[in-house]
């Protein structure tokens, strides 16, 4: 695999004059922007009170200069609780194909451009995250205000769902990149907003069994944030690797791809032990060999990492739906079913199953527009909710009962 380490740009920064000599004219001084960005925040701090004291003698407001005051302290902050991630691999790629070079295990899903995954033109290099199983989807595109959105459909009768948009999540300029774990509850995706530090920045929640929605999302932190843009997280559990993408100190359309080993438990360097321009390399990923504390477990992720890129890609059976016939067999296609009797039925169970997810998503839609709706509105919603309740508890109860025929049918098919 092609190696690719961050040249060392933080040292030499220290030394940097503030002014310099190019092709004989003078180039102007660094900016409070430019150190922020490098993690020089003494730096900044003295351009800053600087600039406020310049700006007060002349009666002027400094609301901006103040913000990033306490845009510093908060990087501070962030930087002194980085997380010890050990990387062992960098690659530097075109930012448009930058998915190609992310190889997963099976067991971890699949990411794929959004056009695509839908056949559909696509100008925002929105991604999809399809799981394991093939039966459910996190998406970004734009909602009907235009923002950049997660969504989630399912695969129902094998066709997607109507996609529900995570309103949960909302509050964020544009949200993109998402990846579910394994486990089907934690999930990342990189967002715009005032909980960035730079531009897309990488977030981690969780989903809530009791409360049928995702929790309020973390800012991953640092190394994995930075004033750039941080855009993919990605983690193979299975073969203990994971992938994260970054446009730090990139030119531009190139991105880096980081490959490192994860974390069970989140370790962070001691801010007590390491001077500040040493959690600045580290925060900055300055050398990915400084990251490194057991070589041996250095070696072994190399291992596999270098098994996972040989393995040859895995081709998916095609899958329209899950249908348990019993212990032993779970049918996904209408040519599965021996019957033709239960095969048609099957048909006629999937549209009936679509129809009923469309009301369902429909009945979802109407309790949002009671939750804000005033008093008349709700009258009028209230009605309508209760109608839609009925018709979709008979749907159900319709389609259990027709999946026991079915089922039945398919058995007794089976024995002759």
């Amino acid at each position: 695999m092609k190696k690719y380490i961050l040249p060392a740009f933080c040292s030499l920064l220290l030394s940097l004059p503030s002014q310099a000599q190019k092709n004989g004219q003078a180039i102007p001084a660094p900016t409070a922007e430019y150190y922020m960005n490098h993690y020089q925040f003494d730096e900044a701090e003295e351009l800053l009170n600087q600039d406020i004291k310049k700006l007060k003698r002349k009666r002027q407001p400094t609301d901006v200069e103040e913000g990033k005051l306490q845009e510093i302290a908060r990087f501070r902050s962030m930087m002194r609780a980085t997380e010890r991630v050990t990387v062992i691999d960098s690659l530097v790629v075109d930012k448009n194909t930058f998915l190609n070079h992310i190889k997963l295990s099976p067991e971890s899903g699949e990411i794929s451009p959004y056009s695509t995954f839908f056949h559909r033109t696509d100008e925002n290099g929105c991604t999809v995250y399809l799981s394991e199983l093939g039966n459910k989807i996190y998406f970004a595109q734009p909602d009907e205000n235009k923002y950049l959105r997660l969504f989630t459909s399912d695969l129902v009768g094998g066709q997607w769902t109507a996609p529900h948009k995570l309103d949960e999540l909302d509050g964020d300029d544009a949200q993109n990149y998402p990846f579910m774990l394994s486990d089907g509850i934690t999930l990342y995706y990189a967002a715009q907003g005032e909980e960035s530090i730079g531009g897309y920045d990488i977030f981690v929640t969780r989903y809530d069994m009791d409360e049928k929605k995702f929790l309020y999302p973390e800012n991953l932190g640092m190394p994995f944030n930075s004033p750039a843009n941080d855009y993919m997280l990605a983690i193979d559990e299975f073969n203990q690797l994971g992938w994260f993408v970054s446009d730090r100190n990139q030119p531009e359309n190139k991105v880096c791809i980081y490959i490192f080993i994860p974390n069970d438990i989140r370790k962070v360097y001691d801010a007590n032990i390491y001077e500040e321009d040493e959690l600045c390399r580290l925060a900055l990923i300055h050398s990915i060999a400084e990251t490194w504390g057991d070589k041996e477990a250095v070696a072994q992720a190399r291992q596999r990492l270098q098994a996972a890129l040989s393995a040859p890609k895995v081709v998916k059976k095609q899958k329209d739906f899950e249908f348990v016939i019993d212990n032993r067999n779970t049918y996904t296609l209408l040519n599965d079913f021996k019957s033709p009797e239960a095969r048609n039925k099957m048909a006629a169970w999937q549209k009936n199953r679509i129809q009923l997810d469309k009301s369902r998503q429909q009945l979802q839609n109407l309790r949002d527009r009671y939750a804000t709706g005033n008093d008349a509105q709700r009258q009028t919603l209230s009605q309508q909710i209760l109608q839609l309740e009925a018709q979709c508890e008979k749907a159900e109860a319709t389609l259990h009962a027709e999946a026991k025929t079915i089922r039945n049918l398919e058995i007794q098919s089976r024995k002759k």
